[in-house]
């Protein structure tokens, strides 16, 4: 297990998008500290799942969403040109089976066919789409970040669990009433 190499590679990785928009590195967000945030988040929307009485289990549901990066460690955060003409999934898994941990986590939610792996993706596209408003407050160009993003919510919305706690989700994390 190379697991000093997956911890301070997600640590020190900023997440190339970004920086493709103009945020510098020294305050991107980390491939760690995207994550971390994706985490809470799944365990938030989990936990709401669960009191709506859906079969979820939060603490599954945030540790996935935890591991969804870890091939990235060794491979990069890919740019989006290059995921576009490559088997990236394939370049994760071979990452990760290197790594030697997380390989059944990250097809969990790279299959999304459980309730966990569907809440870590829809956590990890709210904090994606999060931090973009984050540093569009602060005057960065990621508007293009922002319209993929909230297009990928919109989608994900629609799906019944989503639906039935979206004011929930909205106010909470988002910061809507």
């Amino acid at each position: 297990m190379k697991l000093e190499r997956l911890i301070v590679g997600c640590k020190n990785l900023v997440r190339t998008g970004w920086m493709q928009r103009g945020v510098p590195p020294g305050i991107g967000e980390t491939v760690a500290g995207h994550s971390f945030e994706a985490a809470v988040i799944a365990y938030v929307i989990a936990t709401k799942l669960k009191e709506k009485g859906y079969q979820v289990n939060p603490d599954h549901a945030s540790v996935i969403a935890l591991f969804h990066d870890v091939g990235e460690s060794l491979v990069g955060d890919l740019p989006k040109w290059v995921t576009e003409r490559t088997d990236k999934r394939e370049l994760e898994i071979s990452a990760i089976e290197e790594l030697g941990v997380g390989k059944d986590l990250f097809l969990e939610y790279e299959n999304r066919e459980t309730l966990e792996g569907m809440v870590a993706k829809f956590s990890e596209v709210l904090a994606t789409y999060k931090q973009a408003l984050r540093y569009k407050k602060t005057g960065y160009d990621v508007d293009e970040i922002i319209n993929t993003y909230e297009s990928k919510l919109n989608e994900m919305w629609k799906t019944d669990c989503f639906l039935s706690i979206k004011k929930d989700i909205e106010g909470i994390i988002l910061d809507r009433k």
